[in-house]
């Protein structure tokens, strides 16, 4: 990512996936428990940004949009700590791929609303 390099992936954060799963339990039936459990307290948004902040706005991406970007992989998120059908390394890609995209696009909006 940064300078074509890949962030490196953080260990697992069991004890996150652990509360949320917690958290779900708490919550009734239904996606939207699902969605709220991953989100409760923004414990894996906080847990990646303290890995790849610095790094992530040297390239000129805020925690806001990273957060945004975090909501696009929601489904991701509870794939990976509720439903464990998808592998942490795997989360962790779709979620760099993600911000690659983002950060493309906005290159491309950029240069084609500059007058170069």
């Amino acid at each position: 990512m940064v300078h074509g390099e890949k962030l490196p992936a953080p260990p697992e954060p069991l004890e996150i996936k652990e509360r949320i799963k917690i958290f779900r339990s708490a919550l009734g039936p239904g996606r939207e428990g699902d969605n709220l459990a991953v989100w409760a307290g923004n414990m894996l948004a906080r847990y990646l940004w303290r890995h790849w902040g610095e790094a992530l706005k040297h390239e000129g991406v805020s925690w806001q949009m990273f957060m945004s970007l975090l909501k696009d992989a929601t489904g991701d998120m509870v794939d990976w700590a509720v439903r464990d059908s998808l592998p942490w390394g795997a989360l962790v890609r779709k979620i760099e791929e993600s911000i690659e995209r983002r950060r493309k696009s906005d290159l491309m909006r950029y240069l084609s609303s500059s007058s170069l």
